[in-house]
């Protein structure tokens, strides 16, 4: 120590703003992905339980897949659904990997509102879904799963798959419910359904020892949301 400094003098040695770095280092950064836009469906067919890519869906998945061509992506992983899993083929492709499918990824289980019920009821305005939606959770829906265990199911398998990969990245392409209720659970919310989820959106958290949001709803392959 300087004797001929006062103690109280402040130290001359400039220092940088703190910042929280997002970029790869401890934990894992997740990039979640909701899948591109689905085929129409006639409620109650068989293909509503399923459908696939909708031809735009097919086009949004294949500017995600170009967009993140060149980014670090260790591993890829989906829903079973097929507007998922097609959606996460054209990330995986660009990376030679293979797209690891898990169900537990799946939107959430709408009971009685499932097979196109709960987009018909959203189609038509129906008065039991608009009250519903006022709630922004999924409590009350019949023989749905519920808000809880829906968030529990997700957060699960995301946090499991994102240990698997500390210090590195990984892609979770799955539904605008999941990523929905994967960041509520996150950030302790009390809505789950609390942002609009745009078709292959990237929303980004890293997941380290404090876990942080990134980005949300980012979709500037499709076009620039400031100039919508």
């Amino acid at each position: 120590m300087d004797k001929n400094k006062p103690i109280d003098s402040p130290d001359s040695t400039s220092v940088p703003q703190p910042t929280l770095d997002g970029s790869i280092g401890d934990g894992c950064r997740v990039l979640l992905i909701r899948h591109g836009r689905s085929a129409d469906v006639v409620p109650g067919s068989p293909e509503s339980a399923d459908p696939p890519l909708h031809e735009l869906g097919q086009q949004q998945a294949k500017a995600l897949g170009e967009r993140l061509a060149t980014a670090q992506i260790d591993a890829v992983y989906s829903s079973h659904l097929l507007r998922a899993l097609h959606t996460a083929q054209a990330v995986a492709t660009h990376h030679g990997l293979e797209v690891g499918i898990f169900e537990d990824l799946e939107e959430v289980r709408l009971g009685d509102w499932s097979n196109g019920e709960f987009r018909r009821r959203a189609a038509t305005a129906d008065p039991e879904y608009v009250e519903w939606a006022k709630t922004g959770t999924w409590d009350g829906i019949p023989n749905a799963e519920g808000d809880q265990n829906f968030r529990n199911r997700v957060a699960t398998r995301i946090n499991a798959l994102a240990a698997k990969h500390d210090g590195g990245a990984i892609a979770v392409v799955c539904h605008g419910g999941v990523i929905n209720a994967y960041v509520a659970a996150m950030l302790g919310t009390q809505r789950s359904l609390w942002m609009m989820v745009e078709n292959t959106s990237i929303t980004t958290v890293k997941l380290s020892e404090t876990p942080s949001v990134l980005t949300l709803n980012d979709c500037s392959h499709l076009y620039d949301l400031l100039q919508k």
